[in-house]
Protein backbone atom coordinates (compact mmCIF):
# COMPACT_ATOMS: atom_id res chain seq x y z
CA UNK A 1 0.00 0.00 0.00
CA UNK A 2 1.44 3.41 -1.14
CA UNK A 3 1.75 5.92 1.93
CA UNK A 4 -0.30 8.96 1.91
CA UNK A 5 -0.67 12.06 4.14
CA UNK A 6 -2.32 12.14 7.18
CA UNK A 7 -6.49 11.73 6.40
CA UNK A 8 -5.86 10.96 2.50
CA UNK A 9 -5.66 7.36 3.01
CA UNK A 10 -7.54 4.50 2.33
CA UNK A 11 -9.49 4.88 5.86
CA UNK A 12 -11.27 8.02 4.27
CA UNK A 13 -12.55 5.95 1.27
CA UNK A 14 -15.57 4.02 1.58
CA UNK A 15 -15.06 1.01 -1.24
CA UNK A 16 -12.95 -1.92 -1.53
CA UNK A 17 -9.70 -1.81 -2.09
CA UNK A 18 -7.22 -4.61 -3.34
CA UNK A 19 -3.70 -5.25 -4.44
CA UNK A 20 -3.24 -7.54 -7.34
CA UNK A 21 -1.01 -10.11 -4.60
CA UNK A 22 -4.85 -10.49 -3.00
CA UNK A 23 -6.88 -10.32 -6.22
CA UNK A 24 -4.82 -12.88 -7.79
CA UNK A 25 -5.75 -15.32 -4.82
CA UNK A 26 -9.26 -15.24 -5.87
CA UNK A 27 -11.23 -17.52 -8.38
CA UNK A 28 -12.59 -16.56 -11.55
CA UNK A 29 -15.88 -16.31 -10.29
CA UNK A 30 -15.15 -13.93 -7.27
CA UNK A 31 -12.84 -12.03 -9.36
CA UNK A 32 -15.72 -11.49 -11.44
CA UNK A 33 -18.26 -10.67 -9.04
CA UNK A 34 -16.01 -7.78 -7.80
CA UNK A 35 -15.80 -6.16 -10.90
CA UNK A 36 -18.58 -6.77 -12.83
CA UNK A 37 -21.02 -3.36 -12.46
CA UNK A 38 -18.57 -1.65 -10.84
CA UNK A 39 -16.65 1.27 -11.17
CA UNK A 40 -13.00 0.37 -10.65
CA UNK A 41 -9.79 2.44 -10.86
CA UNK A 42 -6.66 0.40 -11.41
CA UNK A 43 -3.78 2.27 -10.38
CA UNK A 44 -0.41 1.51 -12.43
CA UNK A 45 0.52 1.08 -16.05
CA UNK A 46 2.69 -2.17 -16.38
CA UNK A 47 1.92 -5.77 -17.35
CA UNK A 48 -0.56 -6.63 -13.92
CA UNK A 49 -2.66 -3.34 -14.51
CA UNK A 50 -3.24 -3.58 -18.21
CA UNK A 51 -4.43 -7.44 -17.68
CA UNK A 52 -6.59 -6.02 -14.78
CA UNK A 53 -7.63 -3.55 -16.66
CA UNK A 54 -8.78 -6.10 -19.54
CA UNK A 55 -10.18 -8.41 -17.16
CA UNK A 56 -12.37 -5.55 -15.74
CA UNK A 57 -13.63 -4.52 -19.08
CA UNK A 58 -14.54 -7.96 -20.08
CA UNK A 59 -16.36 -8.25 -17.06
CA UNK A 60 -18.35 -4.86 -17.80
CA UNK A 61 -19.77 -5.84 -21.32
CA UNK A 62 -23.47 -4.59 -21.74
CA UNK A 63 -25.60 -1.82 -21.05
CA UNK A 64 -25.19 -1.93 -17.12
CA UNK A 65 -21.31 -2.17 -17.57
CA UNK A 66 -19.06 0.88 -16.16
CA UNK A 67 -15.97 1.73 -17.33
CA UNK A 68 -12.65 1.07 -15.69
CA UNK A 69 -10.17 3.67 -15.34
CA UNK A 70 -6.15 3.13 -15.56
CA UNK A 71 -4.38 5.78 -12.81
CA UNK A 72 -1.15 5.89 -14.19
CA UNK A 73 2.30 7.87 -12.61
CA UNK A 74 4.96 6.76 -14.88
CA UNK A 75 4.47 5.61 -18.52
CA UNK A 76 5.89 2.70 -19.97
CA UNK A 77 6.35 1.57 -23.41
CA UNK A 78 3.16 -1.87 -24.58
CA UNK A 79 4.13 -4.04 -27.05
CA UNK A 80 0.88 -6.08 -29.41
CA UNK A 81 3.18 -8.75 -30.16
CA UNK A 82 6.56 -10.10 -30.90
CA UNK A 83 6.96 -8.57 -34.61
CA UNK A 84 8.26 -5.24 -35.44
CA UNK A 85 7.20 -4.39 -38.78
CA UNK A 86 7.70 -7.91 -40.50
CA UNK A 87 10.52 -9.18 -38.19
CA UNK A 88 10.91 -11.58 -35.57
CA UNK A 89 11.42 -8.96 -32.09
CA UNK A 90 14.43 -11.31 -30.84
CA UNK A 91 16.59 -9.63 -33.86
CA UNK A 92 16.85 -6.40 -32.19
CA UNK A 93 17.63 -7.70 -28.29
CA UNK A 94 18.11 -11.47 -27.65
CA UNK A 95 20.62 -12.84 -30.09
CA UNK A 96 24.63 -12.28 -29.45
CA UNK A 97 24.98 -9.66 -32.58
CA UNK A 98 22.16 -7.17 -31.25
CA UNK A 99 23.72 -7.53 -27.73
CA UNK A 100 27.09 -6.83 -29.40
CA UNK A 101 25.88 -3.11 -29.83
CA UNK A 102 25.07 -2.50 -25.83
CA UNK A 103 27.63 -1.89 -22.91
CA UNK A 104 27.86 -5.06 -20.51
CA UNK A 105 30.28 -5.98 -17.51
CA UNK A 106 33.67 -6.96 -18.11
CA UNK A 107 33.63 -5.72 -21.83
CA UNK A 108 37.24 -5.30 -22.27
CA UNK A 109 39.37 -2.66 -23.64
CA UNK A 110 38.11 -3.10 -27.31
CA UNK A 111 34.56 -2.86 -26.67
CA UNK A 112 34.62 0.11 -24.55
CA UNK A 113 35.90 1.68 -27.53
CA UNK A 114 33.54 0.90 -29.46
CA UNK A 115 30.48 1.71 -27.10
CA UNK A 116 30.61 5.56 -28.02
CA UNK A 117 30.60 4.30 -32.09
CA UNK A 118 28.34 2.14 -32.01
CA UNK A 119 25.74 5.00 -30.02
CA UNK A 120 23.69 5.76 -32.97
CA UNK A 121 22.71 2.14 -33.65
CA UNK A 122 21.11 1.48 -30.76
CA UNK A 123 19.48 4.25 -31.25
CA UNK A 124 18.16 3.78 -34.44
CA UNK A 125 16.71 0.38 -33.07
CA UNK A 126 14.90 1.76 -30.61
CA UNK A 127 13.25 4.44 -32.74
CA UNK A 128 12.80 1.78 -35.13
CA UNK A 129 11.13 -0.26 -32.89
CA UNK A 130 9.31 3.31 -31.08
CA UNK A 131 7.75 4.19 -34.86
CA UNK A 132 6.01 0.86 -35.58
CA UNK A 133 4.49 0.81 -32.16
CA UNK A 134 3.49 4.76 -32.49
CA UNK A 135 1.37 3.46 -36.44
CA UNK A 136 0.37 0.22 -34.57
CA UNK A 137 -1.38 1.28 -31.24
CA UNK A 138 -3.32 4.64 -30.49
CA UNK A 139 -0.47 5.56 -28.34
CA UNK A 140 -0.93 9.40 -29.02
CA UNK A 141 -4.69 9.11 -28.98
CA UNK A 142 -4.82 8.25 -25.20
CA UNK A 143 -1.55 10.06 -24.83
CA UNK A 144 0.31 7.03 -23.40
CA UNK A 145 2.97 7.81 -25.70
CA UNK A 146 6.12 7.60 -23.25
CA UNK A 147 8.50 10.74 -23.53
CA UNK A 148 11.68 7.54 -22.72
CA UNK A 149 12.97 5.70 -25.41
CA UNK A 150 11.68 1.88 -25.91
CA UNK A 151 15.13 0.98 -25.05
CA UNK A 152 15.00 1.90 -21.64
CA UNK A 153 11.97 -0.27 -21.03
CA UNK A 154 13.28 -2.77 -22.10
CA UNK A 155 16.93 -2.65 -20.42
CA UNK A 156 14.45 -2.54 -17.14
CA UNK A 157 12.50 -5.32 -17.86
CA UNK A 158 8.97 -3.25 -18.16
CA UNK A 159 8.11 -3.84 -21.63
CA UNK A 160 4.51 -5.13 -21.53
CA UNK A 161 3.14 -7.23 -24.16
CA UNK A 162 -0.73 -6.32 -24.81
CA UNK A 163 -3.74 -8.49 -24.18
CA UNK A 164 -4.94 -8.59 -28.06
CA UNK A 165 -8.54 -6.58 -26.92
CA UNK A 166 -7.18 -3.80 -25.10
CA UNK A 167 -7.02 -0.88 -26.72
CA UNK A 168 -10.22 -1.83 -28.48
CA UNK A 169 -12.02 -1.89 -25.32
CA UNK A 170 -10.36 1.44 -25.13
CA UNK A 171 -11.94 2.71 -27.97
CA UNK A 172 -15.39 1.41 -26.91
CA UNK A 173 -14.92 3.16 -24.07
CA UNK A 174 -15.07 0.30 -21.28
CA UNK A 175 -11.13 1.30 -20.43
CA UNK A 176 -10.23 5.00 -19.68
CA UNK A 177 -6.73 6.76 -18.85
CA UNK A 178 -6.07 8.98 -16.05
CA UNK A 179 -2.36 10.23 -16.21
CA UNK A 180 -1.36 12.23 -12.62
CA UNK A 181 1.83 12.06 -10.84
CA UNK A 182 0.23 12.06 -7.19
CA UNK A 183 -3.42 10.47 -6.15
CA UNK A 184 -5.50 9.92 -2.77
CA UNK A 185 -7.99 8.63 -1.12
CA UNK A 186 -11.30 11.00 -1.04
CA UNK A 187 -14.99 9.29 0.48
CA UNK A 188 -15.88 8.21 -2.87
CA UNK A 189 -13.02 7.49 -4.48
CA UNK A 190 -9.54 9.20 -5.48
CA UNK A 191 -8.67 12.37 -6.21
CA UNK A 192 -5.69 13.93 -8.09
CA UNK A 193 -2.73 16.69 -7.94
CA UNK A 194 -5.45 18.97 -10.76
CA UNK A 195 -8.05 19.10 -8.79
CA UNK A 196 -10.00 16.34 -10.24
CA UNK A 197 -12.09 13.72 -8.54
CA UNK A 198 -12.66 10.20 -9.64
CA UNK A 199 -15.69 7.99 -8.22
CA UNK A 200 -14.68 4.34 -7.49
CA UNK A 201 -16.12 1.75 -6.36
CA UNK A 202 -13.64 -0.62 -6.28
CA UNK A 203 -9.52 0.27 -6.05
CA UNK A 204 -7.28 -2.06 -7.33
CA UNK A 205 -3.30 -1.14 -6.71
CA UNK A 206 -1.08 -2.38 -9.14
CA UNK A 207 2.20 -0.84 -7.55
CA UNK A 208 4.67 -3.06 -6.74
CA UNK A 209 5.75 -5.63 -4.38
CA UNK A 210 8.04 -4.01 -2.19
CA UNK A 211 10.20 -6.95 -2.88
CA UNK A 212 12.96 -5.69 -1.03
CA UNK A 213 11.51 -4.87 1.86
CA UNK A 214 9.96 -8.44 2.29
CA UNK A 215 13.41 -10.15 1.96
CA UNK A 216 14.42 -7.84 4.87
CA UNK A 217 11.86 -8.67 7.03
CA UNK A 218 12.42 -12.22 6.76
CA UNK A 219 15.76 -11.79 7.75
CA UNK A 220 17.40 -11.38 11.19
CA UNK A 221 20.00 -8.52 12.10
CA UNK A 222 22.54 -8.06 10.68
CA UNK A 223 22.23 -10.06 7.57
CA UNK A 224 18.67 -7.99 7.17
CA UNK A 225 20.94 -4.77 6.72
CA UNK A 226 23.32 -5.79 4.68
CA UNK A 227 20.52 -6.93 1.92
CA UNK A 228 20.89 -3.18 0.23
CA UNK A 229 23.22 -1.20 -0.83
CA UNK A 230 23.81 2.49 -0.51
CA UNK A 231 22.00 2.93 -3.86
CA UNK A 232 19.14 1.19 -3.02
CA UNK A 233 20.03 -1.94 -5.04
CA UNK A 234 20.14 -5.62 -3.67
CA UNK A 235 23.56 -6.74 -5.42
CA UNK A 236 23.76 -10.28 -6.53
CA UNK A 237 26.87 -12.33 -7.81
CA UNK A 238 25.28 -14.43 -10.53
CA UNK A 239 21.81 -13.05 -9.88
CA UNK A 240 22.25 -15.54 -7.16
CA UNK A 241 24.28 -15.02 -4.32
CA UNK A 242 24.90 -11.58 -2.03
CA UNK A 243 28.75 -11.15 -1.77
CA UNK A 244 28.09 -10.20 2.22
CA UNK A 245 25.57 -13.55 2.78
CA UNK A 246 27.56 -16.25 0.59
CA UNK A 247 25.95 -18.77 1.69
CA UNK A 248 22.44 -18.03 1.25
CA UNK A 249 21.38 -17.78 -2.25
CA UNK A 250 18.28 -15.79 -3.99
CA UNK A 251 16.89 -17.61 -7.24
CA UNK A 252 14.26 -15.24 -9.40
CA UNK A 253 14.83 -11.95 -8.08
CA UNK A 254 16.93 -10.53 -10.94
CA UNK A 255 14.91 -10.55 -13.49
CA UNK A 256 15.66 -11.08 -17.50
CA UNK A 257 14.18 -10.85 -20.78
CA UNK A 258 13.09 -14.80 -19.80
CA UNK A 259 12.62 -15.55 -16.02
CA UNK A 260 11.94 -19.07 -15.93
CA UNK A 261 15.21 -19.60 -18.34
CA UNK A 262 17.42 -17.96 -16.22
CA UNK A 263 16.51 -18.56 -13.60
CA UNK A 264 16.78 -22.49 -14.14
CA UNK A 265 20.49 -21.66 -15.27
CA UNK A 266 21.26 -20.15 -12.36
CA UNK A 267 19.44 -23.24 -10.17
CA UNK A 268 22.21 -25.32 -12.60
CA UNK A 269 25.22 -22.81 -11.31
CA UNK A 270 23.73 -22.87 -8.01
CA UNK A 271 23.77 -27.12 -7.59
CA UNK A 272 27.12 -27.11 -8.44
CA UNK A 273 28.62 -24.72 -6.32
CA UNK A 274 26.36 -26.79 -3.20
CA UNK A 275 28.07 -29.77 -4.87
CA UNK A 276 31.48 -27.79 -4.15
CA UNK A 277 32.50 -28.63 -7.85
CA UNK A 278 33.77 -24.89 -8.13
CA UNK A 279 34.22 -22.31 -5.55
CA UNK A 280 32.81 -18.47 -5.35
CA UNK A 281 35.46 -15.96 -5.99
CA UNK A 282 36.46 -13.14 -3.09
CA UNK A 283 33.94 -11.02 -1.51
CA UNK A 284 35.97 -8.36 -3.23
CA UNK A 285 35.40 -10.06 -6.38
CA UNK A 286 31.97 -10.59 -6.07
CA UNK A 287 30.72 -6.91 -5.28
CA UNK A 288 33.41 -5.99 -7.86
CA UNK A 289 30.78 -7.99 -10.51
CA UNK A 290 27.82 -6.99 -8.98
CA UNK A 291 28.95 -2.70 -9.10
CA UNK A 292 29.83 -3.20 -12.50
CA UNK A 293 26.16 -4.85 -13.51
CA UNK A 294 24.71 -1.78 -11.68
CA UNK A 295 26.62 0.65 -13.55
CA UNK A 296 25.60 -0.70 -16.93
CA UNK A 297 22.19 -0.58 -15.65
CA UNK A 298 22.75 3.02 -14.79
CA UNK A 299 24.09 3.88 -18.11
CA UNK A 300 21.48 2.54 -19.81
CA UNK A 301 17.89 2.91 -18.27
CA UNK A 302 16.62 5.81 -15.67
CA UNK A 303 15.27 2.81 -14.36
CA UNK A 304 18.07 0.88 -12.95
CA UNK A 305 16.37 0.00 -9.89
CA UNK A 306 14.91 -2.45 -11.72
CA UNK A 307 17.75 -4.84 -11.71
CA UNK A 308 17.97 -6.38 -14.82
CA UNK A 309 19.97 -7.94 -17.46
CA UNK A 310 17.76 -8.11 -20.54
CA UNK A 311 20.27 -6.28 -22.84
CA UNK A 312 23.17 -8.73 -21.45
CA UNK A 313 21.67 -11.34 -21.12
CA UNK A 314 23.63 -13.82 -23.16
CA UNK A 315 27.15 -12.48 -21.38
CA UNK A 316 25.37 -13.48 -17.92
CA UNK A 317 24.38 -16.91 -19.06
CA UNK A 318 28.64 -17.20 -20.52
CA UNK A 319 30.11 -15.98 -17.35
CA UNK A 320 27.63 -18.82 -15.34
CA UNK A 321 28.50 -21.20 -17.73
CA UNK A 322 32.56 -20.43 -17.47
CA UNK A 323 32.20 -20.80 -13.70
CA UNK A 324 30.14 -24.41 -14.19
CA UNK A 325 33.21 -25.24 -16.87
CA UNK A 326 30.59 -25.66 -19.44
CA UNK A 327 31.62 -24.21 -23.29
CA UNK A 328 29.89 -20.74 -23.70
CA UNK A 329 28.88 -20.70 -27.28
CA UNK A 330 26.04 -23.23 -27.28
CA UNK A 331 24.97 -23.22 -30.82
CA UNK A 332 25.96 -25.70 -33.80
CA UNK A 333 27.22 -23.17 -35.86
CA UNK A 334 28.58 -19.42 -36.27
CA UNK A 335 25.01 -18.08 -38.01
CA UNK A 336 23.01 -19.74 -35.32
CA UNK A 337 25.12 -18.41 -32.81
CA UNK A 338 25.48 -14.29 -34.13
CA UNK A 339 21.80 -14.48 -35.01
CA UNK A 340 19.63 -17.18 -33.36
CA UNK A 341 18.17 -16.22 -29.51
CA UNK A 342 19.18 -18.32 -27.19
CA UNK A 343 16.13 -20.67 -25.18
CA UNK A 344 16.29 -23.03 -22.24
CA UNK A 345 17.09 -25.69 -24.93
CA UNK A 346 20.67 -24.45 -25.61
CA UNK A 347 22.18 -25.06 -21.84
CA UNK A 348 21.07 -28.70 -21.59
CA UNK A 349 23.10 -30.67 -19.20
CA UNK A 350 27.12 -31.47 -20.54
CA UNK A 351 28.79 -34.79 -19.46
Amino acid sequence: MPVFPPNKGQEVYGGKVMHTLDYSKLDKEAARELLKGKKVAVVGYKKSAIDLATECAQANQGAEGQPCTMVIRTLHWTVPAYWIWGLPFFLFYSTRSSQFLHQRPNQGLLRNLLFPLLSPVRKAVSKFIESYLVWKLPLVKYGLKPDHPFEEDYASCQMAILPENFFSEADNGKIMFKKTPRWWFWNGGLEFEDNTKLEADVVLLATGFEGKKKIQDLLPQPFSSLIVDSSGIMPLYRGTIHPLIPNMAFVGYIESVSNLQTAELRCKWLSRLADGLFKLPSIKKMLDQTSEEIEVMKKTTRFYKRHCISTFSINHSDEICEEMGWKCWRKNNWVSEAFAPYSSQDYGEED
